[in-house]
């Protein structure tokens, strides 16, 4: 590896930017890039293992991982690889091996399951309200959105690298769930039952849909109930990280204060 990329016709310049642009590149190579001090950090912290990291010739961040390999790469062509200029710094990170049947379950787990997401920024917002909440698993279901997203990554402030995020089909969650004893609970703007009015401190999955639409058939007719947020004004839906948020804190309301 050289030791500083000056022209944006260097072949690590390249790759970079093809694992930047690519999801089924880093699908493929099973890395992905990630920005920021801090993400850079949680990602070390929570055992990722991180190929090199590149810092602006500008800059003069230091890190205090001997066993890692860091590289200079000009202002210029940072910028066309991060978001947050200001910092300079970024990372190849490999993806961490995680299997569902690993995951060692609390009597009280809570599991999120979000049902066809569309935006990698919801996901990643969604992450750091779930990782803050003291949750840790995240099964997604029928969607094309990468977990290792530069936009899920970023919006999640790295609480990806602190949770277990897996992916699975709709048809195959439901023997998980019920092998292991969970309630579900579906979310539905039509259903008369407040998620108030559910016990959420049980070993419980919360399943949240779309935004342009409901939870799919299969989980209307499979969930234990379904539950609504009301709503008091003239808007008749919330953003999916609001929704998801308002539910995960009544969670944690019933859990540590009831």
């Amino acid at each position: 590896m050289i030791n500083k990329i000056s022209s944006k016709d260097n072949t690590t310049f390249k790759y970079i930017k093809k694992l930047l642009d690519k999801s089924s590149f880093r699908k493929k190579e099973k890395k992905f890039i990630v920005e920021g001090t801090r993400e850079i950090d949680l990602c070390y912290k929570s055992k990722f293992d991180i190929e090199y990291i590149f810092i602006s010739d500008k800059k003069s961040q230091k890190f205090n991982y001997s066993n890692i390999e860091t590289i200079l790469i000009t202002e210029d062509l940072i910028k066309k690889i991060i978001y947050r200029e200001s910092e300079g710094v970024f990372a190849i990170v490999k993806e961490k091996k995680q299997q569902l049947i690993d995951l060692k379950l609390n009597r009280d787990e809570l599991i999120l399951v979000l049902e066809n997401p569309e935006k990698p920024g919801n996901v990643g917002a969604i992450m750091r309200t779930f990782e803050a909440c003291g949750f840790k698993n995240i099964i997604m279901i029928d969607t094309k959105i990468d977990i290792y997203n530069p936009n899920t990554i970023r919006s999640s402030l790295g609480a990806v690298f602190q949770l277990n995020v897996f992916k699975m089909n709709s048809e195959d969650i439901f023997h998980f769930l019920k092998k292991y004893d969970f309630k579900v609970y579906g979310s539905f703007i039509k259903s008369k039952i407040k998620f108030t009015e559910i016990d959420l401190k049980e070993r419980c999955a919360l399943v949240m849909g779309p935004e342009r639409s409901s939870i799919s058939e299969i989980f209307m007719k499979n969930s234990d109930e379904l539950i609504s947020i009301p709503m008091f004004g003239n808007v008749d839906s919330l953003n999916l990280s609001v929704s998801t948020g308002i539910i995960l804190y009544e969670a944690v309301n019933q859990r540590k204060f009831s």
